[in-house]
C-alpha cells in the first residue's frame, strides 16, 4: 500500500543541502585522458544476435563493454572528452551509479576497475577542495558522514514517540534521507581513500543504517523484517569493507568480529545471482 498518508509515498532519491551544491560542474584538469576501443562490426553482430536469441555474451565481455560506457561518460563529464554524454556534476551523489557499477565489478576487470577509480576518486577529491574553500575550512567525507548518521539514529529513537501518522511519516522520511546521506557520504570517504582516523567504526554504522533502511516501506511505514532485496549488494559490502583500513585493523585483532563480518554477509545478495 503506498502513500497512506495523504497520498504521500517516500522519497528515495532525496536532493543534497543546497549548500552542498557546487555552483559549477566539477572539471579536472590534472588527469589523463583515455581512449577507449570502440565497438567492431563483429561486435555489433553479436549483440544482434544476443538479442534475437540466436546466441549469448559471456557476462565478462558484457561488463567490460558496459564499463566503456561509464568510463565514456565520467570522461565527458569530468573532463570534457570523449564519446559519452556529458553530465553536469555538482554533487557527488550523481557520481553514485558509477560508484555502485565500480563496486560491483569482478577482479579480472581490473583494469575498468582502475580507470574507474582514478576518474571517480579524483572527482571527489576535487570537490572535497572547492567545497572546503567554500567553506574556510578543511571538509572531510567520513566526517560528513558521522554527522549524518547521528542525526537519523537520534530520529530513530524518538520515533516511537511520534504522534499522528502525518508526523510519523516525516519522520521516517528525515531518518531515511539522513541515513541516505550517511550511507553515500561514507562510501566517497572509502573511494577517495581518506585516512582512517577521519571516521571511526563507520563500517558497523553502515550495516545498521542499511539493515533499517531495508525495512522502511513506499508509504513510510516500518516493516517487522528486513527487505533483504533492498540491501545492497554483498560485492558492494565485500568492496567497502576490504578498502575500510580501520576495519581492517580490527579484523586483524578480533577474531570474534570476522566471524560476526562473515556470517552477516550472508544476509547480502550477489549482484549477479
Amino acid at each position: 500500500m503506498r502513500g497512506v498518508v495523504y497520498g504521500r509515498s517516500l522519497d528515495f532519491r532525496p536532493l543534497p543541502p543546497g549548500p552542498d551544491v557546487l555552483s559549477s560542474p566539477l572539471k579536472l584538469s590534472d588527469v589523463d585522458y583515455v581512449q577507449l576501443p570502440q565497438k567492431g562490426w563483429r561486435d555489433h553482430l553479436r549483440l544482434f544476435l544476443q538479442a534475437s536469441g540466436l546466441t549469448s555474451i559471456p557476462i565478462s565481455v558484457r561488463l567490460r563493454w558496459q564499463a566503456h560506457e561509464v568510463i565514456d561518460w565520467l570522461q565527458s563529464s569530468l573532463l570534457a572528452r570523449g564519446r559519452g554524454k556529458r553530465g553536469s556534476i555538482t554533487h557527488p551523489v550523481q557520481l553514485m551509479s558509477a560508484i555502485e557499477f565500480l563496486m560491483s565489478l569482478p577482479a579480472d576487470l581490473e583494469i575498468e576497475r582502475r580507470l574507474l577509480h582514478t576518474l571517480i576518486g579524483r572527482g571527489l577529491i576535487e570537490y572535497r577542495k572547492r567545497i572546503s574553500t567554500g567553506r574556510e575550512r578543511p571538509m572531510l567525507f567520513a566526517k560528513e558522514a558521522t554527522s549524518h548518521f547521528m542525526a537519523g539514529f537520534k530520529e530513530q529513537q524518538l520515533l516511537s514517540k511520534s504522534g499522528s501518522p502525518a508526523e510519523q511519516f516525516q519522520t521516517i522520511q528525515r531518518i531515511y534521507t539522513s541515513y541516505y546521506f550517511f550511507r553515500a557520504y561514507y562510501i566517497f570517504a572509502i573511494i577517495s581513500r581518506e585516512p582512517p582516523e577521519s571516521g571511526g567504526k563507520l563500517f558497523s554504522k553502515f550495516m545498521r543504517a542499511c539493515f533499517f533502511m531495508s525495512t522502511i516501506q513506499d508509504d513510510g511505514t516500518i516493516a517487522p523484517k528486513p527487505a533483504y532485496r533492498q540491501l545492497p549488494p554483498k560485492e558492494q559490502v565485500v568492496f567497502l569493507a576490504k578498502r575500510d583500513v580501520a576495519l581492517q585493523a580490527r579484523l586483524r585483532e578480533d577474531d570474534a568480529l570476522r566471524t560476526e563480518l562473515q556470517n552477516l554477509l550472508r544476509f547480502f545478495r550477489s549482484v549477479r545471482g
